[in-house]
């Protein structure tokens, strides 16, 4: 062979193996770079899922108040006029005594791969109840409540409107907070009456009123004892309706009530154990009171509509949590929902 083609065969030689090692260090750096967009674009995807879960109606879109499970998983209202008004059948699914979506299944409709998730829902506004002394002259007793409203951490003026369950009659006393957020409310009670007592206070904030809350506080009538809620009766709210379960042999329901902000009634009964809940206009939770007796006892019990606040979902033990925060509304009233998002530990 001729110098000049030997030549020639070299130094294509060369040009190959270097175009092969280049290629090769190509493909390695392409796949470096893949792996960091991958993990660059995490949060991204993560958000994408839970603007997914916030603004999907899912299917079939009326899967809350059917009762169905859901093929496909989504919270928004249909044909909601904002891309965060949120159905509140849905939520209330997401409540373990409301027709329980389990979590599995809401897993599996929401298309999650490895993925565990979590909802949480809560007020805009808290609201803090404090007694401050109750006086007894002859057969009236008078009790006293420091309330506090805050929102986001900082307090803020706002109205209040408050219901006095008792075994005999049902108050309403109105009132408004200072500028700090802090208010007093009075209330008089015979002190003949026994049984327990709730209170339900709707605080609405000044600048807007779909910063609309409620809060409640339930104790023993002269003793003060404060009282755990829902002994005698599962109360589970969905499609306009509450159900009421007794839980306790020998327990009887009397009555239904239904309160918000501005309004007040008794909730009509549909067949047993089944009370329609009011669907008033006011930007307001509903707060629905059953009152019965037990061994000769009156008790009053509740549940609000939407059923907030509101917890569901993974723990997040042991993985790392990533989570999206909303301000939706529901029902007219805004709350705070966060989706949290982790890889499920193997």
């Amino acid at each position: 062979m001729p110098s000049a083609a030997i030549d020639t065969f070299f130094a294509c030689t060369v040009l190959i193996a270097a175009a092969l090692i280049a290629t090769a260090s190509l493909t390695a750096t392409m796949q470096t770079n893949i792996n960091n967009m991958q993990d660059l674009n995490h949060p991204s995807y993560l958000k994408n899922i839970a603007e997914q879960i916030v603004t999907s109606v899912g299917s079939p879109v009326d899967w809350g108040s059917s009762g169905t499970v859901p093929e496909n998983f989504g919270l928004a209202q249909v044909g909601g006029s904002d891309a965060y008004m949120i159905d509140v059948d849905k939520i209330c699914r997401l409540n373990n005594q409301s027709g329980y979506l389990p979590y599995n299944e809401a897993t599996y409709a929401a298309k999650l791969n490895k993925l565990a998730f979590g909802i949480s829902v809560n007020q805009m506004l808290s609201i803090a109840i404090e007694p401050t002394g109750n006086s007894t002259v002859g057969e009236t007793t008078t009790y006293n409540f420091e309330i506090k409203v805050r929102a986001n951490l900082v307090p803020t003026k706002a109205d209040l409107n408050c219901y006095i369950i008792a075994k005999d009659s049902i108050q309403n006393v109105s009132q408004a907070t200072s500028n700090n957020g802090v208010g007093n409310v009075s209330f008089e009670l015979q002190s003949s009456s026994s049984g327990n007592i709730l209170l339900v206070i709707f605080a609405r904030a000044a600048l807007d009123e779909r910063l609309t809350a409620y809060k409640t506080y339930a104790f023993t009538h002269l003793s003060g004892e404060i009282l755990p809620n829902q002994t005698f009766l599962g109360l589970s709210p969905l499609d306009n309706k509450l159900n009421i379960n007794i839980t306790t042999s020998g327990a009887t329901i009397d009555e239904c009530h239904a309160f918000c902000f501005a309004y007040q009634a008794e909730a009509n009964f549909i067949s047993s154990g089944i009370y329609e809940i009011p669907n008033w206009a006011d930007k307001s939770p509903i707060v629905l009171v059953a009152t019965g007796m037990y061994e000769g006892a009156f008790f009053s019990e509740w549940t609000a509509y939407p059923p907030v606040p509101l917890s569901y979902g993974s723990n997040f033990a042991n993985t790392d949590q990533n989570a999206f925060v909303y301000t939706v509304t529901i029902k007219g009233v805004l709350y705070r929902l966060t989706v949290t998002l982790g890889e499920v530990s193997e």
